[in-house]
Parts: structure tokens; C-alpha cells; sequence
């Protein structure tokens, strides 16, 4: 076995794990991605609210009773607490997101960069078992041509 099938053969189990580490970070950014889907819902959610209650808030000011408004109002103050609330655990959830892709990223770069090595070894291998092969045909019909004189 040439060092080069030996490098080969100890590349195999490296661009495994590699592959397994991309896989889980895809698994991980996945994760991240539906929470972020569920932290925009949450957001557009209670924009809603925060916009219904402004609307009930204008329509019992027009009224001549007012008997609701400062209910409202502290209502309107929560729906605008929580919108807020949800704003920034969205864009917590896009920073973590972010840093998620970064992270495939890197791990799609140490796997590629793993194959093109693998590739390297292979090619020279390849190359290598060609010249011994060559050599041993070059040396055979020298033998062929010997034993004919």
C-alpha cells in the first residue's frame, strides 16, 4: 500500500465526521430558523392586538361616555409592551441566526476543504500507481526483449 491509498484510507473517517458536523449545524440553523418563523408570528401577532387596541382606544374616545378609556389605554400600553417584548426576541433570534450561518459555513469550508485534499491524495495516487505500472511494463518487455536474443 503506497503512503498515498495510506492518506486516502485515513481521510475516509475525517471527511465523515466532517460531514456529520455540517449535518448537525444544518440541523441546529433549522432550529433557529423555525423559532425565528415562530418569533415573527408572536410579533405580527401582537402588532394586531397593539392595532385593534388603538382602534377600540380612537372609537371609545368619539364616544360621549368614555367609560372604557383608561382600561384601554393600559391595555394599548401592555399590547405595546409585548410588541416590543416580541421585537427584540426576534431580532435576538436573527443575531443567533446569524451566527448559525456562520458556523454552517465554516464547517461547509473544513469539509470541502477535506474532499479537495482527499482528491489531491487521489490524484496522486492515481499518478504514482501509473508510473509503477509503467516501470513494470517498461521493465517487462526489457525481460521479453532479452529472452528473445
Amino acid at each position: 500500500m503506497t503512503s498515498f491509498a495510506k492518506k486516502i484510507q485515513k481521510m475516509e473517517p475525517l471527511i465523515k465526521i466532517r460531514q456529520l458536523q455540517l449535518d448537525q449545524q444544518m440541523f441546529i440553523l433549522q432550529q433557529i430558523q423555525a423559532r425565528k418563523s415562530l418569533a415573527k408570528a408572536e410579533l405580527l401577532r401582537c402588532q394586531h392586538m397593539y392595532i385593534k387596541g388603538i382602534d377600540r382606544l380612537n372609537q371609545e374616545r368619539q364616544s360621549p361616555e368614555r367609560r372604557m378609556l383608561e382600561a384601554l389605554e393600559r391595555s394599548i400600553d401592555l399590547a405595546k409592551s409585548l410588541w416590543h417584548n416580541r421585537l427584540l426576541d426576534l431580532r435576538a433570534v436573527e443575531d443567533e441566526e446569524k451566527a448559525q450561518e456562520l458556523a454552517v459555513r465554516l464547517a461547509h469550508k473544513n469539509l470541502k476543504m477535506l474532499e479537495k485534499l482527499d482528491e489531491r491524495y487521489t490524484v496522486s495516487n492515481n499518478e504514482h500507481l501509473k508510473k509503477v505500472e509503467q516501470k513494470q511494463l517498461d521493465e517487462f518487455a526489457v525481460q521479453s526483449a532479452r529472452r528473445k536474443t
